[in-house]
Protein backbone atom coordinates (compact mmCIF):
# COMPACT_ATOMS: atom_id res chain seq x y z
CA UNK A 1 0.00 0.00 0.00
CA UNK A 2 1.55 3.02 -0.66
CA UNK A 3 2.12 5.90 1.87
CA UNK A 4 1.77 8.64 -0.91
CA UNK A 5 -1.84 10.67 -0.89
CA UNK A 6 -1.99 12.68 -3.99
CA UNK A 7 -3.70 16.13 -1.87
CA UNK A 8 -2.57 19.62 -1.80
CA UNK A 9 -0.29 20.37 1.10
CA UNK A 10 -3.09 22.52 2.25
CA UNK A 11 -4.95 18.90 3.15
CA UNK A 12 -2.47 17.50 4.69
CA UNK A 13 -2.88 17.56 9.14
CA UNK A 14 1.05 17.69 9.47
CA UNK A 15 0.73 20.20 11.83
CA UNK A 16 1.08 20.39 15.88
CA UNK A 17 -2.23 20.30 17.58
CA UNK A 18 -1.68 22.14 20.98
CA UNK A 19 -4.68 22.07 23.94
CA UNK A 20 -5.58 23.41 26.86
CA UNK A 21 -7.59 21.59 29.56
CA UNK A 22 -8.90 23.00 32.63
CA UNK A 23 -10.33 21.40 35.55
CA UNK A 24 -13.43 24.16 36.21
CA UNK A 25 -14.60 22.14 39.40
CA UNK A 26 -17.51 19.67 39.95
CA UNK A 27 -16.19 16.84 37.59
CA UNK A 28 -16.13 19.30 34.73
CA UNK A 29 -12.63 20.62 32.47
CA UNK A 30 -12.93 22.87 29.58
CA UNK A 31 -10.29 21.93 26.42
CA UNK A 32 -9.33 25.00 24.61
CA UNK A 33 -7.02 25.90 21.84
CA UNK A 34 -4.01 27.59 22.62
CA UNK A 35 -5.51 30.48 20.21
CA UNK A 36 -8.60 30.33 22.14
CA UNK A 37 -10.41 30.80 19.73
CA UNK A 38 -12.37 27.46 20.12
CA UNK A 39 -13.39 26.13 23.65
CA UNK A 40 -15.55 23.36 24.44
CA UNK A 41 -17.13 21.23 27.48
CA UNK A 42 -15.99 18.32 28.58
CA UNK A 43 -16.80 16.19 32.08
CA UNK A 44 -15.89 12.99 33.30
CA UNK A 45 -18.25 10.02 33.28
CA UNK A 46 -21.23 10.07 35.93
CA UNK A 47 -19.41 7.08 37.87
CA UNK A 48 -15.96 8.91 37.88
CA UNK A 49 -17.79 12.44 39.24
CA UNK A 50 -19.48 13.77 36.18
CA UNK A 51 -23.12 15.10 35.91
CA UNK A 52 -24.18 14.01 32.13
CA UNK A 53 -24.51 17.60 31.48
CA UNK A 54 -21.14 17.65 28.72
CA UNK A 55 -19.51 14.48 27.09
CA UNK A 56 -16.77 12.53 28.22
CA UNK A 57 -13.23 12.23 26.44
CA UNK A 58 -14.50 8.99 24.90
CA UNK A 59 -17.15 10.28 23.73
CA UNK A 60 -15.02 12.90 22.16
CA UNK A 61 -13.36 10.43 21.22
CA UNK A 62 -15.68 8.57 19.12
CA UNK A 63 -17.36 11.42 18.03
CA UNK A 64 -13.79 12.41 16.62
CA UNK A 65 -13.41 9.38 14.70
CA UNK A 66 -17.01 9.73 13.24
CA UNK A 67 -15.78 13.72 12.18
CA UNK A 68 -12.68 12.66 10.91
CA UNK A 69 -13.94 9.63 8.49
CA UNK A 70 -16.49 12.09 7.78
CA UNK A 71 -14.49 14.86 6.25
CA UNK A 72 -12.12 12.06 4.51
CA UNK A 73 -15.04 10.23 2.59
CA UNK A 74 -16.46 13.95 1.53
CA UNK A 75 -13.07 15.27 0.34
CA UNK A 76 -12.74 11.91 -1.45
CA UNK A 77 -16.32 12.00 -2.86
CA UNK A 78 -15.77 15.96 -4.01
CA UNK A 79 -12.43 15.07 -5.80
CA UNK A 80 -14.95 12.51 -7.97
CA UNK A 81 -17.13 15.14 -8.13
CA UNK A 82 -19.84 13.63 -5.78
CA UNK A 83 -22.04 15.96 -3.21
CA UNK A 84 -23.67 13.69 -1.08
CA UNK A 85 -27.32 15.31 0.39
CA UNK A 86 -27.17 13.46 3.11
CA UNK A 87 -24.55 11.57 5.41
CA UNK A 88 -24.67 9.61 8.83
CA UNK A 89 -22.12 7.76 10.47
CA UNK A 90 -23.44 5.53 13.32
CA UNK A 91 -20.54 4.38 15.24
CA UNK A 92 -20.65 1.26 17.70
CA UNK A 93 -17.43 0.25 19.98
CA UNK A 94 -16.83 -1.95 22.67
CA UNK A 95 -13.90 -1.77 24.69
CA UNK A 96 -11.60 -4.62 26.77
CA UNK A 97 -12.92 -5.47 30.43
CA UNK A 98 -9.09 -5.05 31.37
CA UNK A 99 -7.15 -1.68 31.94
CA UNK A 100 -6.27 0.32 30.22
CA UNK A 101 -9.85 -0.41 28.70
CA UNK A 102 -8.96 -0.16 24.82
CA UNK A 103 -11.87 -0.21 21.84
CA UNK A 104 -11.29 -4.31 20.98
CA UNK A 105 -14.01 -3.51 18.20
CA UNK A 106 -15.36 -0.62 16.02
CA UNK A 107 -18.44 -1.30 14.06
CA UNK A 108 -19.14 2.15 11.51
CA UNK A 109 -22.17 2.38 9.79
CA UNK A 110 -21.98 4.62 7.43
CA UNK A 111 -25.58 5.95 5.59
CA UNK A 112 -24.61 8.11 2.43
CA UNK A 113 -27.58 9.41 0.28
CA UNK A 114 -25.66 10.25 -3.28
CA UNK A 115 -25.19 9.08 -6.69
CA UNK A 116 -22.23 6.36 -6.35
CA UNK A 117 -21.54 3.31 -6.61
CA UNK A 118 -21.14 0.30 -4.31
CA UNK A 119 -17.51 -0.43 -5.19
CA UNK A 120 -16.47 3.48 -5.55
CA UNK A 121 -17.58 3.67 -1.87
CA UNK A 122 -15.47 0.41 -0.75
CA UNK A 123 -12.23 1.92 -2.03
CA UNK A 124 -12.83 5.30 -0.24
CA UNK A 125 -13.74 3.94 2.86
CA UNK A 126 -11.05 1.21 3.11
CA UNK A 127 -8.81 3.98 2.37
CA UNK A 128 -10.25 6.48 4.80
CA UNK A 129 -9.81 3.63 7.94
CA UNK A 130 -6.48 2.49 6.80
CA UNK A 131 -4.79 5.79 5.78
CA UNK A 132 -6.63 8.96 5.02
CA UNK A 133 -8.35 9.26 8.71
CA UNK A 134 -5.69 9.03 12.05
CA UNK A 135 -8.10 8.94 14.18
CA UNK A 136 -9.19 5.19 12.62
CA UNK A 137 -5.85 4.07 11.98
CA UNK A 138 -4.82 4.45 15.28
CA UNK A 139 -8.26 2.64 17.03
CA UNK A 140 -7.10 -0.11 14.40
CA UNK A 141 -3.45 -0.48 16.35
CA UNK A 142 -5.36 -1.62 19.12
CA UNK A 143 -8.34 -3.58 17.96
CA UNK A 144 -10.44 -3.86 14.97
CA UNK A 145 -12.57 -1.50 12.94
CA UNK A 146 -15.32 -2.26 10.61
CA UNK A 147 -17.29 -0.74 8.30
CA UNK A 148 -20.32 -0.81 6.42
CA UNK A 149 -21.72 1.17 3.71
CA UNK A 150 -25.53 2.08 3.12
CA UNK A 151 -25.92 3.95 -0.32
CA UNK A 152 -29.41 5.44 -0.60
CA UNK A 153 -30.16 7.32 -4.20
CA UNK A 154 -31.11 10.76 -4.10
Amino acid sequence: MSTEIPWAESRKEWKPVDMIVTYTGNGAFTARTVSGDITFPMEAPVGMGGHGNAPNPIQYLIGSLGGCIGVKILLALGDNGIVPSEMKIAIHGTRKKTMPAFFDHVHLVITLRADVDDAMMKHIIDETLARLCPIAAMFAEVGEVAAECRIEKP
